[in-house]
């Protein structure tokens, strides 16, 4: 499938009530999966909106996307339907300017604010991660009463049940079984007891989640008080234990920074009045969402490789957390 042209999305705009009447564009270069395009929008009275078009129609994925992706997953709705139905009336994420999702033939696109921000893994000033453990708190805090409306809103959330930590690690231990790191066996013995971390997640707080929280997904604005936070790519929205998000976060810390963005998060979170962030011992929840995470990746798809400067020893880490959580 070919990119559309500037008079479709211009069409685009004008239909959502952005009285665009010119524009140029090109392509941007953090896009991972999906095409991503710069566009400057020029308006009928002489104002210029910088704008990200996000193409999400299934025959424009990049590279190895189309065939890495598992198909369970591919839903570009989740992702329109969040910012048409549940970001943008809360006021979060970059602003939305308008979004077409045309199964018939097909289109899946979204157009966005272009933020002026950093990906948070670019910055090494600590504060700022504190800051944004305590947006993300402050975010699971004004959904964990409002689920229901939720997936009333948009029915293409994923949904983080018992089925869907069983499936991955069952793709895990797939993975493994083909797998020709020398560790791959011994990772495979630790994960036959995972039935009781799949209990503990599947009785976690449920709320909204982004689904992909890493610091490669979230944008912000640090120059001066306050830091803003914009996450992006809200392919895998889902409701589900808010600290799955939180695990995403804290990934790359040592355990001290790891304990203090753990303390931001719950200050914020107590501080929207819905109680605690798990039933049990936050530290030890916290690490079974990790080696969820990690079991996630491990099982992802037999095609996929991540690019160089995202690759990482997903099986080391789940090797560690299963040690770290006693499991046999």
């Amino acid at each position: 499938m070919t990119a559309p042209k500037s008079d479709e999305l211009l069409a685009a705009l004008r239909d959502a009530g952005v009285p665009a009447v010119d524009l140029t564009r090109r392509p941007y270069r953090y896009a991972t999966s999906a095409p991503l395009e710069e566009l400057r929008v020029r308006t009928d009275d002489g104002d210029e909106l910088p704008l990200i078009f996000k193409d999400l129609s299934r025959e424009r994925l990049i590279g190895q996307a189309l065939h890495s992706k598992p198909p369970f997953l591919w839903e570009p709705r989740r992702e329109l339907e969040c910012y048409r139905r549940i970001l943008t009336p809360a006021g979060l994420g970059p602003r939305c300017f308008a979004v077409v999702a045309d199964q018939g033939i097909p289109r899946h696109w979204l157009f966005i604010e272009r933020v002026r921000g950093v990906e948070l893994w670019q910055i090494g000033e600590f504060p700022v991660w504190e800051e944004v453990g305590r947006w993300l708190g402050r975010l699971h805090a004004s959904f964990a009463a409002r689920v229901n409306e939720l997936r009333d809103s948009n029915p293409y959330l994923v949904e983080h049940s018992d089925s869907w930590f069983r499936g991955w690690h069952e793709r895990a231990l797939s993975a493994l079984s083909r797998s020709e790191d020398e560790r791959a066996g011994a990772l495979r013995r630790a994960l036959g007891t995972y039935d009781e971390v799949i209990e503990t997640l599947t009785d976690l707080p449920r709320t909204f989640l982004h689904g992909e929280f890493y610091p490669s997904n979230v944008l912000v604005v640090a120059e001066s008080p306050p830091v803003q936070v914009y996450p992006v790519d809200w392919e895998m929205a889902a409701v589900g234990p808010g600290i799955i998000d939180l695990a995403a976060l804290v990934g790359g810390w040592e355990q001290d920074e790891r304990r203090r963005l753990v303390a931001a998060y719950e200050e914020a979170y107590a501080a929207g009045g819905e109680g605690g962030i798990t039933s049990g011992e936050p530290a030890v929840d916290l690490s079974r969402c990790r080696l969820h995470l990690a079991l996630q990746w491990l099982g992802w798809s037999p095609e996929w490789r991540p690019p160089p400067e995202h690759a990482h020893d997903w099986v080391g880490e789940a090797l560690a957390l299963t040690e770290e959580l006693g499991l046999r």
